[in-house]
């Protein structure tokens, strides 16, 4: 994911002594880069001048000129292919040697950007020329003032790094180019370079950042110092660069409707930091009574109805307290089992029906699978059901015409149930299941609700619910 500068964008576009300056660029951005150099091309029939005079009657001086006029480097060998002597072109484009006489030498060339060339001197007598025409392959890219220890990438290639980056290998056309480092923003551009055998320079002023990486929930957004920064990306994760010039205290936060701002104030320094903020949901301080007179109370089903002014459960959607979020609570309702299955609520649900605990009280005719007068515990996790723990016996005999008084208790990771036979007052304890999984901290809060788990049909009524302290 691509990093940005977000406290401050600015973009500085400045051709300055046929240099560019660019700070903090977009990624998107494509240049084309002025050409900072390229040689002069020599005339048909430019005038060489020799500098040097030979000292001694057996000794000739031999000149070589490369066209273009570059400091390339230049080799001597021998009729054998002997290297005797090398040296590199000066400002002119021209270096000479001192050389036996009466001899036939070998004369190379090579520089950065072009091929090389070769050619073959006269009989070389007091004086010589060889003229050699190098013929541009590469463009050449030097990059200005880029801090030590930064990586820089082109064309998606880690290249070496060096104090004054210099790259002659880079064909004429567009290139991608990348610059990271530990405590600046990332600097990414397409560069054109249009022809060959010529240098481009490119001055890069980087800013110092904060790399933060912040961890929260989905769509939570992040301040700093009060300025809004970036919002949290569905994975729970956001990167982020804050200019930085030096390092500071700064006060980071995290908002999300429905939770307690997380603030802290933080000592930020350039370079990468991983910040973690942990959001508090902000739970409902009132209960909820409902005789089901309507169910105006539920994110209700289609399939759930009123008869005899119960409310009936069927269908395989959970239904929900509407906007309601608990984390400790205690829950009191009556059910019936008028077709001898069994009942299913589900305990600290998300809104979304995505998370919850699942509990299934089987009657005396259980649905496929399932054992009669057994109480069954599951974790549904992302839409996934598991059970989580091991069925506990109802001593009680239940039967489709009575009801049975439901209790349980939710505090932390702790889910305590009980029942009574509301016509023989029979009590059954149900057990206490205590979340152990490595996700537990994600179900402590929640609402309550009911659904049909295995093609059951049941009766609600008199449902209290009150939070705890």
């Amino acid at each position: 994911m691509p990093r940005l500068c977000l406290k401050r964008l600015p973009l500085l576009l400045g051709w300055l002594a046929f240099s560019l300056v660019v700070l903090a660029p977009l990624a998107s951005a494509q240049i084309t880069l002025p050409i900072e150099n390229k040689p002069r091309t020599r005339t048909q029939g430019e005038k060489i001048v020799f500098r040097t005079v030979p000292m001694q009657p057996t000794k000739g001086v031999l000149a070589v000129v490369l066209d273009p006029i570059v400091g390339g480097k230049i080799t001597i060998k021998d009729a054998a292919g002997k290297v005797i002597a090398n040296a590199d072109a000066d400002a002119t484009g021209q270096a000479e040697f001192t050389l036996p006489r009466k001899k036939i030498y070998q004369v190379e060339a090579a520089f950065p950007g072009y091929s090389s060339a070769a050619g073959k001197s006269k009989v070389l007598a007091g004086s010589a020329s060889v003229r050699l025409k190098l013929t541009p392959q590469f463009a050449t890219l030097g990059l200005l003032d880029v801090p030590a220890a930064a990586q820089i990438y082109l064309d998606n290639q880690l290249r070496e790094y060096k104090q004054q980056a210099l790259f002659s290998d880079l064909t004429p056309g567009e290139h991608a180019l990348l610059i990271k480092h530990p405590e600046y923003n990332d600097y990414s551009y397409r560069l054109n370079l249009t022809e060959a055998g010529a240098r481009y320079d490119l001055s890069v002023r980087l800013i110092k950042v904060a790399k933060l990486t912040l961890q929260s929930l989905p769509n939570a957004t992040v301040l700093i110092d009060g300025a809004v920064q970036a919002r949290v990306n569905a994975d729970g994760e956001v990167k982020l660069d804050y200019e930085l010039p030096q390092a500071g205290e700064h006060v980071v936060s995290v908002e999300l409707l429905g939770h307690q701002t997380w603030s802290q104030k933080i000592m930020l320094t350039p370079g990468p930091r991983v910040i973690t903020a942990t959001l508090t949901p902000i739970a409902t301080s009132v209960g909820v009574t409902d005789t089901f007179g309507s169910l105006s109370l539920w994110n209700a089903p289609d399939s759930w109805t009123r008869v005899n002014d119960r409310l009936q459960v069927s269908g395989d959607k959970l239904g929900v307290l509407k906007d309601t979020l608990y984390r400790n609570f205690e829950v009191h309702f009556i059910v019936w089992l008028p077709d001898g299955k069994g009942a299913s609520w589900a305990v600290r649900a998300d809104q979304a029906g995505k998370r919850y605990y699942l509990f299934h009280l089987t009657g005396a005719s259980p649905s496929k699978g399932l054992t009669a007068h057994r109480f069954y515990t599951y974790l549904v996790e992302d839409g996934a059901l598991r059970e989580v723990s091991s069925s506990v016996a109802v001593l009680t005999k239940l039967n489709s015409k009575d009801s049975y008084t439901i209790h349980l208790t939710v505090k932390e990771h702790l889910i305590t149930h009980d029942m009574t036979s509301n016509a023989t007052g029979e009590p059954n304890d149900l057990g206490v299941y205590t979340d152990t999984t490595a996700t537990k901290e994600r179900s402590l809060y929640g609402t309550f609700g009911f659904l049909s788990f295995k093609g059951e049909t049941f009766h609600v009524d008199d449902f209290n619910l009150q939070p705890l302290p």
